[in-house]
């Protein structure tokens, strides 16, 4: 019982002091990365979860699931390249014309 009690003054005062420090340390090297702010997952093709990234040659990659990571970082190079496939895909399907999107509207009314 009294090593419990020491152990947790020792906690009470330690994890403060040390904590700030650990959680800097995580700031700082995530700094200089650039989020490349893909929606989808590049492994599943997914949608990001928002909770989940990896970081790839000072790039930071959103993933679906934690899961993805090890994934993703076994062969990042092919994953980036699925992924702009993906966006190239996406830029291709043509928007509605100001036109068609008003037409749509009136039709709702």
């Amino acid at each position: 019982m009294k090593k419990l009690l020491i152990l947790t003054l020792v906690a009470m005062f330690v994890v403060p002091v040390v904590a700030p420090r650990i959680f800097a340390a995580e700031e700082t090297t995530q700094e200089g990365t650039t989020d490349v702010g893909n929606k989808l997952c590049p492994v599943s093709g997914d949608p990001v979860s928002g909770t989940s990234f990896v970081t790839y040659n000072g790039k930071h990659y959103g993933l679906c699931c934690p899961a993805c990571e090890k994934m993703f970082l076994a062969e990042p190079e092919k994953y980036i390249a699925k992924m702009k496939e993906q966006e190239q895909a996406a830029l291709q399907t043509t928007p509605a014309t100001e036109e068609e999107h008003a037409q749509h509207h009136d039709m709702g009314m």
